[in-house]
């Protein structure tokens, strides 16, 4: 939650303030499997997202079934 930008001293108490946690921007890179028949949601990654094509390199493999979001 560093990374994007939540408050620090909250952060130190351990605490979360879901009202500080909507000005927060970054990217989440996911990815969808199956296994078994059933379907997981995988969490590939995350940056802030002034870092995140400087932080990501996909292949034409890793963008199948995958999705990323801000």
């Amino acid at each position: 939650m560093r990374d994007f930008g939540y408050d620090a001293e909250l952060l130190g108490k351990n605490e979360i303030d879901d009202k500080a946690l909507i000005d927060l921007w970054g990217v989440v890179k996911i990815s969808q499997v199956a296994i078994h028949g059933i379907s997981v949601l995988n969490f590939d990654g995350f940056a802030p997202a002034a870092r995140w094509e400087e932080l990501s390199v996909f292949s034409d493999s890793d963008q199948r079934g995958s999705e990323v979001s801000s």
